[in-house]
């Protein structure tokens, strides 16, 4: 997980990062996913921010990933058992939310294990 980070910066470190370049953020995680950082060192800070931005400690991200998996199988379960489409409508909703926290994961955590900018203090432009 990232720093705690204020709104503000965080807001900033997600903008910062989509007015970047299509290719340069792409960039960024596929090199990020083999253990690089991203030759430009502000394309690297941006990525890092917005990694770190992402990541934010909050209960969602430290959740792990069984408990919405064992949540939907409940639901799809209770939705046999009492005939209700609303027990497997809430479980497909909470196995599309998981999937996307497992993709953001599985995408930003290697920009966030990268070594930290230089000017960590300093939030990108």
């Amino acid at each position: 997980m990232g720093p705690e980070l204020t709104p503000e910066r965080r807001a900033t470190a997600l903008r910062a990062f989509h007015t970047l370049p299509k290719e340069d953020r792409e960039d960024a995680v596929a090199l990020a996913r083999q253990g690089r950082r991203h030759p430009d060192e502000r394309v690297a800070a941006v990525a890092w921010w917005y990694a770190a931005a992402v990541l934010q400690p909050r209960w969602y991200n430290r959740l792990p990933v069984a408990v919405p998996a064992v949540l939907v199988l409940v639901l799809l379960a209770a939705a046999f058992l009492f005939d209700n489409a609303g027990f497997a409508l809430a479980g497909l909703v909470v196995l599309l939310g998981a999937a996307a926290l497992v993709r953001q994961r599985i995408l930003t955590a290697p920009l966030l294990r990268l070594m930290r900018p230089p000017a960590a203090g300093d939030m990108p432009d």
